[in-house]
């Protein structure tokens, strides 16, 4: 779509204002290795004014994971999320992925997210499973910021480094050809990467392209819980066993078997022109585009006793809980397959020049675009009912439900009769866009400690957006599963759930029968106004930065203003109308943002740093939108709220960094973070109108609020060193807290604890690695009926090893997710769970040619 709009795909080779200053230039250091790649991070670590952690490229083209945030992740102060099995955003320090930026090149890269993504699809951050390390040169985790880094994290920035040709050899080329195999989807695929640089005799033009191919088939297999009712609401006058009121107790709305399949295959492209017309001037055009196709097939095979108050016959009640209990003739149960196809854009064009007319000024310009385009396009939904006696229990680990009269009463499930609603099509389409410009200066003197003042003045025009729509498909007749070719899910899909029940081995249909059948029935289609919102927004920045040294210390100290201007339009209706009309809200703000860096040199080795800043980060798009949507399978909703404040903080870091040898560090950091107007999300219940199903039905509703003000502090320690005969070792731990005011809300996916451990071995052509990561329980949100959403600790453990045949061709194999670990969300205690679920573990060969 993008390439037939004219769209050009070119992404910024070089780092805006941070290359215009000389003293923040990064060492080129020639990197072959794990061990010279450790090397070369912490020469950069080591160099900076401000507290920053670096991974480096091993080799043109080789960065340590095949996905970029997993390699973040074994950063100090840095995790990820495992929903489903490859990280996809990650959190720093303790703070919401959402409130954490990434630049590619020091500027921003267009994110839209696939269709059917729970993990925050509409936020400001980007989904680092559609990057392609092959392109990165070096991630850099800036902690403690800087007058010149655009603004925006609360927690840090991630600025990754792209490669440009005039600084690699002539002719440089290197080739990789790889397959995986995932052990849950017992499918294998190819990837494949190829770079190709060359620039001319005189060194002062040159051309470099890349090319990216990743193939992954998922499959995930889960239990889930919709959240949790009162027994208030049981109309009956069951049987009660244990101890308790039924009234107070609470009992899963729904127990859902979840099959979740999906292909993911991105393509990339990256290119990058260079020229130096003059010893002055060095222009850069360079680019990226990424094309992912994300289709993704949900089955999900759930009771829903909420649905069946008036038939519970007997229950059992522990701490609180509904722990089992059993429901009579006609209670309520569904099936509901969702195929959503769904592809990712993302596409950039960047032209940068730096001139350099006398050795003491510098100029740096860039201007740029960037837009990508995501959602689902169309969204195919087909349920099955069925009513039948049934049992359910569980207990935090284990999960059964039994049909009481045999388990063909559970498989023979038929559609809506004649006139009802049997589904829909519906589709949402995303879109994100900007465009950028700027101008820093940098100027060299030489006034007391004071070495560089720089300056410079930004602007960007941004714009997010969401067109929906739906659709009522009605039946023609009752149609059985049988009727369209069902058939039981695999054998073992839900092996290591600790789950039983007949419900397991539920029959379903295939994506192609849900696909035919829809489109042979009787569909009207409607505009879905109230999830349809344009956020545009202007953003207007100007900085002084002022950098110093002297014998023993160094450092900077500075200032941004940034001016908002938020245009926000949505859709509302009034009571009782059928047409909706336009709603624009506008929203102004400017912020003055001071930074001060100062590092001292207290030994040869030892260094510590401190940091201070105030800093801002925007709401979600779609939290600022007054857009209402829907999900019609789980009876939830969220609408926005275009009154939000930006979230505010002042940031603190200290720390101490101990360089014993040049490959090896011992370091020390603590930091604070006294954020004011954290936006939380508030629940409640609404009735409304299900347009997939028909009728209305009790919605959990979300809305985000300026909740209140929230505390963030810790320490990370690290420890990295070449032990001997080739094993060297990487460590660090990570302790954070918060303070919200509130026992009931927490910062979302902040780990008290993390830590990880990776030993590593490298001698002459063998190069091998250990890769231990674990975190302790973290809050995600406020969910379904009021839930308080947390995830369980979860440890993730890779293995890689590389033979080098000779210096041009190596092969690795590597191994992800090993455990194959559950990841498990309850709500508030681990005895209520809201859903657990096992990604598989992947298997995967690669042979890499260099020249």
């Amino acid at each position: 779509m993008l390439m037939s709009m004219g769209t050009g795909s070119f992404i910024a080779a070089q780092a805006y204002a941070a290359d215009a200053n000389p003293d923040d230039e990064l060492q080129e250091i020639v990197v072959t290795s794990i061990r010279k790649s450790l090397e070369r991070s912490i020469e950069v670590k080591r160099q900076a004014n401000a507290i920053v952690d670096v991974i480096s490229a091993e080799g043109v083209g080789k960065f340590p994971d095949t996905n970029v945030a997993e390699s973040l992740s074994h950063l100090p102060g840095i995790s990820v999320d495992h929903q489903f099995g490859e990280g996809e955003k990650i959190s720093i320090l303790g703070t919401d992925p959402a409130l954490n930026r990434i630049l590619v090149d020091g500027q921003t890269i267009a994110s839209a997210d696939w269709g059917g993504n729970p993990n925050d699809p509409n936020s400001r951050t980007f989904n680092y499973s559609l990057l392609s390390p092959e392109i990165i040169d070096q991630a850099e985790v800036y902690k403690s910021t800087e007058a010149r880094i655009d603004e925006g994290s609360l927690g840090g920035t991630v600025i990754i480094h792209t490669r440009k040709p005039l600084d690699l050899d002539a002719n440089t080329m290197r080739g990789s050809v790889g397959y995986s195999y995932n052990t849950r989807s017992e499918l294998g695929n190819p990837r494949g990467s190829l770079l190709y640089s060359w620039k001319n005799p005189a060194s002062n033009f040159g051309v470099m392209v890349a090319g990216t191919y990743d193939k992954q088939d998922l499959s995930r297999a889960g239990i889930e819980f919709f959240g949790y009712q009162k027994g208030s609401t049981i109309t009956s006058n069951p049987t009660v066993t244990g101890s308790g009121s039924l009234a107070n107790a609470t009992f899963p709305a729904g127990i859902n078997a979840a099959y979740f399949k999906q292909t993911r295959e991105r393509e990339g492209l990256q290119g990058a022109i260079q020229y130096e017309p003059t010893d002055t001037i060095d222009l850069n055009l360079s680019g990226l585009f990424i094309h992912g196709v994300y289709n993704n097939f949900s089955q999900s095979r759930f009771i829903y006793p909420a649905a069946s108050t008036n038939l519970f016959n007997a229950v059992t009640i522990n701490n609180g809980l509904i722990t089992s209990a059993s429901l009579g003739n006609g209670a309520y149960t569904e099936l509901d397959t969702n195929y959503r196809k769904t592809t990712v854009q993302t596409a950039r064009v960047n032209l940068a020049g730096t001139w350099t007319p006398t050795k003491d000024w510098k100029v740096y310009t860039d201007v740029g675009y960037t837009r990508a385009f995501g959602g689902k396009d169309p969204e195919y939904l087909l349920s099955f009912y069925s009513s039948t006696p049934y049992s359910f229990s569980y207990d935090g680990t284990h999960t059964n439900v039994t049909s009481t009269d045999g388990s063909s009463s559970m498989d023979n499930m038929a559609t809506n009769g004649t006139g009802k609603q049997v589904g829909g099509i519906a589709a949402q389409l995303n879109a994100d866009s900007e465009a950028y410009g700027q101008m820093d200066v940098t100027h060299d003197i030489n006034w007391g400690p004071i070495t560089t003042i720089q300056a410079g003045v930004k602007y960007t025009d941004h714009m997010n957006t969401v067109r929906a729509y739906g659709s009522r498909t009605y039946s023609n007749g009752s149609t059985t599963l049988a009727q369209l070719g069902g058939s039981q899910v695999p054998s073992g899909l839900f092996d290591g759930l600790n789950a039983s029940g007949d419900w397991l081995n539920f029959y379903t249909i295939s994506q192609d029968a849900v696909i035919n059948y829809l489109k042979g029935l009787n569909t009207t289609y409607y505009r879905d106004f109230g999830s349809e919102y344009k956020v545009t927004e202007q953003n207007s920045a100007a900085y002084t930065q002022v950098n110093f040294a002297g014998e023993k210390y160094r450092g900077n100290v500075g200032v941004r203003y940034v001016h908002t201007a938020d245009d926000i339009k949505y859709w509302e209706y009034d009571n009782g109308a059928s047409d909706p009309y336009g709603v624009t809200q506008t929203s102004r703000y400017g912020r003055f943002l001071p930074t001060f860096n100062f590092a001292y040199d207290v030994a040869d080795d030892i260094i510590v740093r401190f940091g201070a800043a105030k800093v801002i980060a925007r709401p979600r798009y779609a939290d600022m939108a007054g857009a209402f949507s829907k999900d019609d399978t789980q009876h939830t909703a969220s609408g926005g709220n275009p009154n939000l404040k930006p979230y505010e903080s002042n940031n603190y870091d200290v720390s101490a960094e101990w360089y014993f040898n040049k490959d090896s560090l011992v370091s020390g950091e603590f930091f604070f973070r006294q954020i004011s107007s954290y936006i939380v999300n508030t629940a409640t219940d609404m009735v409304l109108q299900d347009n997939t199903h028909g009728g209305t039905a009790v919605y959990s509703v979300s809305t985000p609020v300026n909740y209140s003000d929230a505390n963030v502090k810790g320490f990370a320690a690290m420890y990295q060193t070449n032990i001997a005969y080739g094993f060297g070792v990487q460590a660090n731990y990570t302790y954070s807290i918060a303070d919200t005011g509130s026992a009931n809300i927490n910062m979302p996916y902040l780990s008290r604890h993390t830590f990880n451990f990776i030993p590593y071995y490298e001698q002459g052509p063998i190069q091998a690695r250990v890769s231990l990561g674990w975190r302790s329980p973290y809050f995600t949100s406020i969910g379904r009926l009021d839930s308080r959403n947390m995830v369980d600790s979860y440890m993730q453990l890779d293995f890689s090893t590389t033979y080098s045949i000779d210096e041009h061709m190596q092969v690795t194999l590597n191994a992800s997710n090993l455990l194959d670990e559950m990841y498990y969300w309850y709500n508030n205690t681990k005895a209520a769970p809201i859903g657990y679920y096992k990604n598989g573990s992947v298997y995967s060969i690669n042979m890499s040619y260099k020249m």
